[in-house]
């Protein structure tokens, strides 16, 4: 088993079982930390000009920074001691006109076109990277493997994301793996198989593993089991996948049902954005002996993706029991306990709704991004793990673990992040005449 499959974690086991893991976050790649350091100097020059002796400077600068949209909410800073109350009503402004412009979250594939000869693989993958928003790993060295980077002739025309990728892996004769550990896709060291079972639908890539049979003699009862592999998008950062136990389709190829063996409850799973990537298992009645093949294998799932993000930026890693609040969602920070080399961070989200949609939501809370921010812009990722520390009403606790960071809480500002609101994205894929064991 390689090493890409050994990060795979225990998971829960229902009648249909989805298998996920948790929250790491990547680290940005050299050229992205300049463009974000570039990104936030600007932002500092313009916040600087929102109090400035003249008006239409600081009526230039307040539009600027609205023009800059999502990417500079996370950058634009909370009110300190001695603030004008002029910069504060304008930041004001700034976030809620950013925040009300953002859309609902971007379901439609990411599309590649790439039209070279005698491309290296690194650039390619740079390009694929480039025109999609997605990072991609090469995992090959980490995994101590040879990193080859052959020459490739690409023929690309607007493919989806994980197409266009999985063309470069058979010519480069390399592997997608999206148990990275980082969020990322990754490619690994082994040449991709020539006749897999995959589907691109839509910014999903789903693969039919595997079909097994077990019978169990004592009670009579004879068992299978479909396997199968649904990526997605890294960008997309889906909180929560929904499987349609009702609409599961299966025939044989005689033209008889196949009964799924499906519990009325466990359905859900919250998704993280660790490894954009999970194993869904169907169990099903085993098909008659009579049978060859399965003439069809539908399966449908919802997934709830996170549109409206909010950026709460707290001044100092140090306060205790401080809550800001944006539009209808608040976030309070408890407080910092030190353990000698970890951070115990609490933090109380506070959210409205009610329902089924609602109650997606709160479950998708559990794979929010936060970091510590120095003075400087640069950031400690979220690196120990979290706990739930408690649920009653619109109020969730958690406790969030920082591991091994360099000073001590007051050198940080804490960021966190959380949506504002919930879509939900259907997915549907059928496979056919798939071969029986």
């Amino acid at each position: 088993m390689g090493t890409a499959r050994r990060r795979r974690r225990s998971c829960w086991r229902w009648g249909l079982l989805v298998f996920a893991s948790s929250l790491v976050m990547p680290g940005a790649t050299r050229a992205q930390s300049a463009s974000d350091a570039a990104l936030r100097d600007r932002v500092l020059q313009l916040v600087e000009r929102l109090d400035g002796e003249k008006p239409e400077a600081r009526d230039a600068a307040e539009a600027a920074l609205v023009k800059l949209g999502a990417r500079a909410l996370p950058l634009l800073p909370a009110p300190a001691e001695g603030t004008s109350q002029e910069r504060k009503a304008r930041l004001d402004r700034i976030r809620k006109a950013i925040g009300e412009a953002q859309p609902d979250a971007d379901a439609s594939p990411s599309h590649v076109t790439l039209k070279a000869k005698g491309i290296r693989l690194s650039d390619a993958l740079q390009q694929i990277q480039k025109q999609t928003g997605n990072p991609i790993s090469d995992l090959r060295e980490l995994e101590g493997a040879e990193t080859t980077n052959p020459s490739l002739d690409l023929e690309l025309e607007k493919v989806s994301f994980y197409e266009a990728l999985d063309q470069v892996a058979r010519k480069a004769e390399v592997t997608v793996s999206g148990f990275t550990g980082d969020g990322s896709v990754g490619i690994t060291v082994g040449k991709p198989p020539e006749k897999a079972l995959v589907q691109y639908v839509g910014p999903f890539r789903v693969g039919l593993r595997d079909i097994s049979e077990r019978r169990d003699f004592q009670a009579g009862a004879a068992m299978a089991n479909v396997a199968f592999e649904i990526s997605w998008e890294p960008r997309l950062r889906p909180m929560m996948l929904a499987l349609k136990a009702d609409q599961l389709v299966i025939k044989d190829d005689q033209g008889r049902d196949v009964k799924p063996q499906v519990m009325t409850e466990g359905n859900d799973v919250v998704l993280r954005p660790e490894n954009p990537t999970a194993e869904v298992n169907v169990n099903l009645d085993a098909p008659e002996r009579s049978a060859a093949k399965l003439a069809e294998l539908t399966v449908r799932a919802e997934l709830t993706l996170p549109a409206g993000i909010k950026t709460f930026r707290f001044p100092s890693l140090n306060q205790q029991d401080v809550t800001l609040k944006q539009g209808d969602v608040s976030v309070t920070l408890q407080g910092t306990e030190v353990d000698e080399q970890v951070w115990k961070v609490g933090v109380i989200l506070t959210y409205p709704g009610k329902g089924p949609a609602f109650e997606s939501y709160r479950q998708g809370l559990f794979n929010n991004r936060l970091w510590l921010e120095r003075a400087d812009g640069s950031r400690f990722e979220h690196n120990g793990g979290f706990s739930n520390t408690g649920s009653d009403g619109g109020r969730l606790g958690f406790e969030y673990l920082f591991v091994d960071a360099p000073g001590k809480p007051a050198d940080y500002r804490f960021v966190y992040e959380t949506p504002s609101r919930v879509v939900a994205v259907p997915l549907e894929f059928t496979f056919k005449d798939v071969p029986l064991p």
